[in-house]
């Protein structure tokens, strides 16, 4: 399994940075494409018996359009993108999520997936700045509209060997709008990155307090 994982994140990363190089040299570095692979810690106060799990992996992507300040190597960026975090819950899933306020109930038996998935699209704006000929330093701000709000599990509900899949496409109480900080640092076209979102994800008062803190890898052109 662990194999697997890594063969298809290294796919990832050198699928990506190999398109997303084309592109920056046909449009001479004016327009870049990058892709992320991140996970996400929550920083919010505790909510009822809600418990994400450590690793909540997730995933984005961006086009930037890059603005080279004066004869600079420094740059400013703005651009359009989309990420989808997996908040992943211990112990626990959704209960009609379609009321104003969700409520989670305990899984006392067997179960091998319970989550809540959010997607947004971006508009991310940053400053990049290189250091030397390999290392660039780029901070931002990220903001992000919603799209989607989803659950899903995959688990027992009787202790009776029968696995039930439950799924629900939409949420009542996530907020529409959410702001993030970002901060990368780039070796060539590998870099690492963080983002830390300022508001919760559901709205005060409906569900837990999810400020996710997203720590991840990711790839565009240098």
């Amino acid at each position: 399994m662990k194999k697997t994982v890594f063969l298809i994140i290294s796919l990832f990363l050198f699928t990506s940075l190999t398109q997303a190089q084309l592109l920056s040299e046909r449009t001479n570095g004016l327009v870049t494409i990058g892709g992320e692979l991140f996970t996400d810690f929550s920083t919010g106060a505790s909510y009822d018996n809600f418990k994400m799990r450590d690793i909540n992996q997730g995933f984005s992507a961006y086009s930037m359009f890059n603005f080279q300040i004066n004869e600079s190597p420094h740059f400013a960026s703005i651009g359009v993108g989309f990420t989808s975090h997996n908040f992943y819950m211990k112990g626990t899933y959704v209960t009609e999520p379609y009321l104003n306020k969700i409520t989670f109930l305990d899984v006392p038996f067997d179960y091998k997936r319970s989550k809540i998935n959010v997607t947004y699209v971006d508009i991310p704006i940053e400053m990049s700045f290189r250091i030397k000929d390999k290392f660039k330093i780029s901070a931002g701000f990220k903001f992000g509209i919603l799209t989607t709000g989803k659950t899903k599990f995959v688990g027992e509900l009787k202790n009776d060997g029968q696995m039930w899949r439950i799924k629900h496409c939409r949420m009542n109480n996530l907020e529409k709008y959410v702001y993030s900080v970002t901060l990368r640092m780039a070796y060539k076209s590998v870099y690492i990155f963080g983002a830390y979102q300022f508001g919760n994800t559901f709205k005060d008062g409906t569900g837990p307090q999810i400020k996710p803190l997203s720590i991840g890898i990711g790839v565009r052109p240098f």
